[in-house]
């Protein structure tokens, strides 16, 4: 049976569906019109409306054409034969919530390679003029609408009648089974897989295509590509490029391994990725605007290093999965939780939990370059025009809403375990911004990068061990970290033996593991500089002052390096 129940209210969820189901569709071709016949205007769109009413909006609405369906149809058949008979390295999906794991072929980018050099070269050498595509832009969206929902009908019956593995069912809700979809991994026969074909080799291909369609369309009309035009396709080429060097990757995310495949995911990718995603270049066809070289290579260069920090969260979690956790996060060994959890067999599994790197900074971290990166594309429309940055908004609601339903299915997945996972994350932050680290549950105040002990405790340190704020501010040695990721370097040479050197992890947060290095660092200097001891001597003088103070903190004591 599929999850009956939903992450937001009941009430919410079914004003969600039943509005995408219903305002999603027509707003695609309203879209397209105010772009390409409205001059970019939502006003001029609206006033359109308000004088022709229904009718004129049915007037606007392309008619389907046999020139439409006929693209469609080629284009789709192309991408099916990639995907089918291109050669690819096998690879393994995730376990499934009933215990299946899906296996597929990467051949994404082999795909990718070659439909872009067939469909450039079918324009360098005459066949075929892409121009041909943004003249039937209406008409293609029209076919595809319609042709997409009727695609979905058949994702409902077969789920229902002939799924494809046992991650399948029905909620007993005809509008949420359509909605969401009936199974989570279908398939025509033992190989072609639907999500593949529909999100990948339909939908992301196509956003590639036509931002080279828009490119060209510009190029026959104007003579010449704007600067602004070569950023935007550039950009939107990159972080496709992107998508298919990772697509493996792509296939253990929630599109794939949770969300089934229902009107949500395929109509969106059908229909949603190829008209709004690719919106701004649809916009800039008629819209050229002069950037100059300089701003252009600034907003380039700014749109590749969100591109690339996006890329480079995904690759990090990805290794951290293929490897086990025994790899390198920025240099490092990375910082990770164990969790367990149930499958809806009974059977238990466990998962780890990055941690560090850039899944230190926050849960979901890689969705902010993703964000600026779509509003590297777009700004070089300017700001003439609202309808440019449709998309940045829908992306940033989308992604929010993502991360939400995320959070709570990993909550319900990983119960304490997600607890003690999010909690990771905030204590470092919470316990330095907040102006209290406990050690030991000795609390101690932590304000403008200085310490103030507690009074009863003040006869246990030496004088010259008192640390001022000049100091700890003074550079990034002596700096009191807020990092929540910090490895402690001494991890590794511990000795099981040592009774005083109790792991860390036992008692204290990173950031206090920090701190006490860093006061470490601090006192040895200072004691190097009132004394003419050997290393030596100096570092058994500050064991010695260690442990006077050990009868408060677990501190291991230093070696003699």
């Amino acid at each position: 049976m599929a999850e009956a129940k939903t992450v937001h209210s009941p009430a919410l969820t079914y004003f969600s569906m039943i509005s995408l189901l219903t305002l999603c569709p027509p707003f695609v071709i309203l879209l397209w019109y105010t772009m390409v016949h409205a001059d970019g205007s939502v006003l001029q769109t609206w006033d359109y409306l308000k004088q022709h009413g229904v009718q004129g909006f049915i007037d606007i609405w392309p008619r389907p054409t046999a020139i439409a369906w006929k693209l469609i149809a080629c284009y789709a058949a192309f991408e099916a034969a990639l995907q089918l008979f291109l050669p690819g390295k096998t690879v393994e999906g995730p376990i499934s919530p009933c215990g299946n794991r899906p296996v597929y072929k990467a051949n994404g980018m082999q795909a990718y390679a070659v439909t872009l050099i067939t469909y450039l070269s079918l324009w360098w050498f005459g066949i075929f003029n892409p121009a041909i595509v943004y003249d039937h832009l209406g008409e293609i969206y029209s076919a595809l609408i319609f042709g997409s929902l009727i695609f979905c009908i058949f994702l409902y019956i077969k789920g229902h009648v002939a799924p494809s593995s046992t991650d399948s069912g029905s909620s007993g809700n005809i509008i949420i089974d359509f909605y969401w979809g009936m199974e989570l991994y279908p398939r025509i026969g033992k190989n072609f897989d639907i999500k593949v074909f529909t999100n990948c080799r339909f939908g992301m291909m196509s956003w590639a295509v036509l931002a080279v369609t828009y490119c060209i369309k510009q190029y026959e009309e104007n003579g010449k590509v704007a600067d602004s035009m070569l950023v935007n396709t550039i950009l939107m080429l990159v972080y496709v490029t992107k998508f298919f060097w990772w697509e493996a990757g792509y296939w253990n995310t929630m599109d794939i391994a949770h969300d089934r495949a229902g009107f949500y995911i395929c109509w969106g990718c059908l229909v949603w990725v190829p008209s709004i995603y690719t919106s701004p270049g649809m916009y800039l066809v008629n819209h050229p605007v002069n950037l100059g070289t300089q701003l252009a290579i600034y907003i380039l260069a700014a749109g590749i290093t969100c591109i690339y920090i996006n890329y480079d969260c995904d690759r990090q979690r990805q290794e951290f999965r293929r490897t086990n956790g025994k790899c390198l996060v920025w240099g490092k060994a990375p910082s990770k939780i164990v969790a367990s959890y149930t499958t809806t067999s009974g059977e238990t599994k466990s998962s780890l939990l990055l941690t560090s790197g850039w899944w230190g900074l926050s849960r979901h971290f890689h969705y902010v370059p993703e964000i600026l990166a779509a509003f590297f594309w777009t700004v070089p429309a300017l700001f003439g025009h609202f309808l440019p940055y449709f998309y940045v908004l829908f992306l940033t609601i989308l992604l929010f809403d993502r991360a939400k339903r995320d959070d709570d299915r990993c909550r319900s997945k990983y119960g304490k375990y997600w607890k003690k996972y999010c909690e990771k994350k905030m204590s470092s932050y919470d316990n330095v911004i907040g102006g209290k680290l406990k050690l030991k549950g000795k609390a101690l105040d932590v304000k403008a990068g200085g310490v103030k002990k507690k009074k009863k405790h003040k006869k246990q340190y030496d004088q010259n061990s008192e640390v001022t704020e000049n100091e700890l501010s003074a550079d990034g040695s002596t700096r009191l970290s807020t990092d929540p990721n910090e490895e402690d370097p001494n991890d590794a040479n511990k000795s099981s033996g040592e009774k005083n050197a109790a792991p860390y992890d036992d008692h204290l947060t990173p950031a206090e593991r920090r701190y006490i290095e860093q006061r470490e660092k601090l006192d040895v200097n200072r004691l190097a500089r009132i004394s003419n001891k050997s290393h030596r001597d100096r570092i058994q003088d500050f064991n010695q002052y260690l442990a006077n103070m050990s009868e408060h903190y677990d501190i291991p004591k230093v070696g003699p390096g």
